[in-house]
């Protein structure tokens, strides 16, 4: 474990002791305002994600910003690293939440504070609890609030984008709300490609994509959806690594 990854750990450990009052106070305005408790959650949330990775060294470019659409969206982007939820969570307007997997839901404080921001936990085992989870999704959706989705359901050791699931769009489908396609890369640089527990500075790009709606697809092309958003994703991918 090198210096960094140790700073890493008791920002973090520090982080969820300190921010407990401020927790309990958000679950209380959360039963009158949820939408102002999820406001400052997301504020909360995404001024640790800058923290954290200035504290690792990354340097976050963000390109295509223009291209979000106002109101709710679903985001459905790459997934190659622990690092992308941090890194699109830091340059979202407004932040969003997550899709994320079933142990994530198990950490005290950190499970916490993804529930205050709507983040879902996805049982990939359990068709039935999966499809109950991307309903949920569906609803946060209607109820205005932003959504990320990494269709692969896990992360890419090689760089290149696995099959995208195909229930992974559903919840934009049934919410009838833009999906706006995201590719990144830098962020396996950081942590994954290093060996031991090992931090390392890193130039990450974002780039987000033209949004589209399912709904205003033809209609022989609707089904193909998830096809058709994991080769935008390509395509930004491939344009990327050409300018690097």
């Amino acid at each position: 474990m090198n210096f960094r990854a140790l700073c890493v750990l008791f920002y973090i450990i520090f982080y969820l002791i300190i921010t407990f009052p401020e927790r309990l106070r958000l679950k209380k305005l959360e039963q009158t305002d949820p939408k102002k408790a999820y406001q400052i959650s997301q504020k909360h949330v995404q001024k640790a994600f800058r923290r954290f990775l200035k504290i690792c060294g990354v340097k976050v470019e963000a390109e295509g910003l223009l291209n979000i659409p106002e109101g709710a969206c679903l985001y459905v982007g790459n997934h190659s690293s622990y690092f992308d939820i941090l890194v699109l969570g830091s340059v979202v307007p407004g932040g969003t939440g997550f899709v994320a997997k079933d142990s994530l839901a198990h950490i005290p404080g950190l499970s916490n504070w993804m529930r205050r921001i709507r983040c879902l936990f996805l049982d990939r085992k359990d068709i039935r609890k999966g499809m109950k989870t991307i309903l949920q999704g569906a609803d946060y959706l209607k109820e205005g609030y932003s959504m990320c989705i990494y269709p692969e359901g896990t992360r890419s050791t090689t760089g290149q984008l696995g099959e995208f699931k195909g229930g992974s769009l559903k919840m934009a489908q049934k919410a009838d709300v833009p999906i706006v396609p995201v590719a990144m890369t830098g962020t396996r640089d950081i942590f994954e490609n290093n060996k031991g527990l090992r931090i390392s500075p890193s130039n990450v790009k974002v780039t987000f994509g033209v949004p589209f709606k399912i709904s205003e697809l033809p209609k022989e092309e609707k089904k193909f959806a998830a096809k058709r958003t994991k080769q935008l994703i390509e395509n930004m991918l491939e344009t990327q690594h050409q300018i690097l």
